[in-house]
């Protein structure tokens, strides 16, 4: 094994590692934060507290769901290892059986190093969760990925043998609907965290199925305190059952490198939420023309956000959308079919004050045969 190898190698590693930790340290960083919440409320004058004479049960309630979604990481992070290092074990006082003091300790282990940004990916799985897999989130599925499976399902009416590319797969909703129908698909995701989450819900879930509060450690825009600390049921289906005839894999890795030898592989790329992810969205653009057959089709919807817009360190091709359609039809495709989608939201809690919502385009688009 070369040198450059094994030191790539090595910082992989490093950084599965730390989002494994940083899933550890969920509980560590949610108490500290509920914490603080209370120094705040006993700094109020007594006559300021009197009048919320429910505000201590209510961090009781929080502090409940928080040891609730803690113990679904762990069953989470149960054998994580065997992803990518077949070679190692998990550590026994990971398991959800370990005691709370074990827990702690393995909290504040895992606590050095970590930053703001890889906590928040990891409060953004667990509501991810409920997007992907969860009754809460099926009119979010409705908008974003109801379009992309009827135009797979009308082109391509019989399943057998048609492979289906799921690229920004997430949590593997999208790419388990495509396989549930008889498809063959793939999905490739980039982010660990994601990947940590798919492998949980696609491959450790028989019938269980688990109670999280995606919504507990949010402060802001409550209507009431029991929207706040509402539960989610995860998965709402059973993943296991899938056509015996189907083909289903999860590829993890940046896009553009995993694929970048392949040609004429797939028969659809079905991308939601994903074309914005890129450094240079015609590289994306050239590479799904690569790896589709002649006919096959690309099928996207989403909105223009880039993921790496205001990033100084980060390169960002930032066009418009109609830019976006002159290079899809210079690259080599014949668009088929656009339309707006309104009113897509994104992981939205629809208990809370405030939305997001996206006028998301919608494009068919088919390489040509030639």
């Amino acid at each position: 094994m070369s040198t450059a190898k094994s030191s790539l190698e090595d910082e992989e590693k490093k950084y599965f590692d730390k989002c494994v930790h940083s899933f550890r340290f969920y509980r560590k960083h949610a108490l500290e934060n509920l914490r603080k919440n209370i120094k705040d409320y006993q700094a109020l004058p007594p006559s300021h507290q009197s009048m919320l004479k429910s505000f201590m049960k209510q961090q009781t309630d929080v502090k409940h769901c928080i040891e609730m979604n803690f113990m679904f990481i762990l069953h989470m992070l149960d054998d994580v290892q065997d992803m990518f290092r077949p070679d190692q074990e998990m550590r026994s006082d990971s398991s959800p059986e370990a005691s709370d003091s074990d827990n702690i300790r393995v909290s504040r282990e895992a606590g050095e190093g970590l930053s703001q940004g890889d906590m928040d990916r990891v409060y953004t799985t667990l509501r991810q969760f409920v997007r992907d897999w969860s009754q809460e989130g099926q009119g979010e599925r409705d908008k974003c990925y109801s379009p992309i499976i009827n135009a797979v399902c009308n082109r391509y009416k019989d399943p057998a043998g048609v492979s289906v590319l799921v690229p920004g797969a997430g949590l593997g909703r999208l790419a388990f609907e495509f396989v549930a129908r008889g498809y063959n698909c793939e999905g490739n995701e980039f982010s660990i965290f994601m990947l940590i989450g798919s492998n949980f819900v696609l491959n450790k879930i028989d019938s269980v199925s688990f109670e999280i509060f995606p919504w507990s450690t949010c402060t802001t825009n409550n209507v009431t305190h029991a929207d706040r600390v509402r539960s989610v049921t995860v998965p709402d289906i059973v993943t296991t059952q899938i056509p015996e005839s189907a083909q289903f894999g999860m590829c993890a890795g940046d896009f553009t490198e995993v694929y970048a030898k392949d040609s004429a592989r797939f028969d659809v790329v079905a991308a939601s939420f994903f074309l914005d992810t890129a450094h240079n969205i015609i590289e994306y653009i050239e590479l799904i023309h690569k790896v589709l057959k002649p006919g096959g089709h690309m099928i996207s919807l989403g909105p223009l956000l880039y993921h790496y817009a205001g990033m100084p360190d980060q390169p960002s091709l930032e066009i418009p959308w109609e830019d976006v359609l002159s290079i899809i039809e210079q690259v080599g495709f014949v668009i088929e079919e656009i339309e707006d989608v309104a009113d897509v939201p994104y992981i939205e809690n629809h208990m809370s004050m405030v939305s997001v919502l996206y006028k998301c385009k919608f494009l068919v688009a088919r390489k040509q045969e030639n």
